[in-house]
């Protein structure tokens, strides 16, 4: 696999890289640290090892800095605490100020590690190696090679239409990419959900719009909020665990892993889902031990989800499994 490209980001810190394991911190204090990643990466070890060593040296996450590298099956690893903050291909975020750890599963294109008032790099500036002072990395993965498309089949016949014809249908497997569900546009031409009041880009009331629906790709129904400040954009499924992967769907690709640390055995490898039906938000408990509850906004308690029957969720519902939970959040109004 091909070295990452990386380039440093302008502002107050210090980034590091050793090989294939990188770290952005604040000067003070930074020695232990800094000293750590060389350490890992002279033996041979991944990010998974670097963000497991890093969060046993900062418990109480006495120094704010963000350390990260590749993990098993194309993944990362990355641990940030204080004021430091993680980007994974622009849909998981992850900050302080309390310590947090996480793997991502892979594929990944891209891992930004941050300090506060971190710039845009310059096209031409990157860092093969050492200590620089700057406050954050921007970290381009190599993605696994594409394989060769087959040759064209021999010429046989081709379909001529005349300029009055109708245009074909759409291929259907291009269709197929993404979600698609019935909504309407507003005045400005954004896709909305036909039960909102206003348009979720521009805000403009939609109840002077005409409601014609068509199919259009879904976007976004919000953000899922974990405990630990992690945010992961709501635009697909996602299989909730101390082993997701293990999941079917998850190893096909119909659902996105978050695994989720549990030192008291509350969660279960495979726990509960979120899932997307057309412009809703379900929770779905998979047999897990200690169950699945749900507390909708202005409750004063939450109720259990059966097992194996989606639930849907309002924005501001708390999905709470073990002694962790995640908030749903979106600005969507129906």
């Amino acid at each position: 696999m091909s070295e990452p490209v990386v380039q440093p980001l302008p502002g107050a810190g210090l980034v590091m890289r050793a090989g294939r394991l990188f770290a952005v911190c604040e000067p003070a204090g930074s020695e232990e640290l800094l000293a750590l990643v060389a350490r890992v990466a002279a033996d041979g070890g991944d990010g998974e090892e670097l963000t497991r060593h890093a969060a046993a040296l900062l418990p109480a996450g006495e120094l704010s800095c963000a350390v990260g590298g590749p993990a098993a099956g194309g993944g990362v690893a990355v641990f940030v605490c204080g004021h430091g903050a993680a980007e994974v291909d622009g849909r998981v975020r992850m900050s302080g100020p309390e310590p947090v750890r996480h793997v991502v599963a892979g594929p990944v294109g891209t891992l930004r590690l941050a300090l506060p008032g971190a710039g845009t790099p310059h096209p031409l500036a990157s860092l093969d190696a050492g200590v620089v002072g700057a406050a954050g990395l921007t970290i381009r993965f190599s993605r696994p090679p594409q394989t060769q498309a087959p040759k064209p089949a021999a010429f046989q016949s081709v379909l001529l239409l005349p300029g009055h014809a109708p245009a074909p249908p759409p291929d259907a497997a291009a269709a197929a990419t993404q979600p698609l569900v019935e909504g309407v546009d507003c005045k400005n031409g954004h896709f909305n959900d036909p039960a909102v009041r206003f348009c979720q880009l521009c805000g403009i009331a939609m109840l002077q719009v005409t409601h014609v629906t068509r199919l259009g790709p879904r976007p976004p129904l919000g953000i899922l909020l974990l405990d630990n400040g992690m945010t992961l954009r709501a635009d697909a499924d996602y299989v909730v665990g101390r082993e997701p992967e293990r999941d079917a769907d998850v190893a096909a690709g119909q659902a996105r892993p978050l695994r989720i640390a549990d030192s008291h055995g509350g969660i279960s490898r495979r726990h509960l889902r979120i899932r997307l039906t057309g412009w809703h938000v379900q929770v779905l408990d998979l047999g897990s031990a200690n169950g699945t509850f749900v507390q909708e906004p202005g409750a004063p308690e939450a109720t259990p989800v059966p097992p194996a029957q989606p639930v849907p969720i309002r924005p501001g519902a708390k999905v709470i499994f073990g002694r962790r939970w995640l908030r749903y959040e979106s600005h969507r109004n129906p």
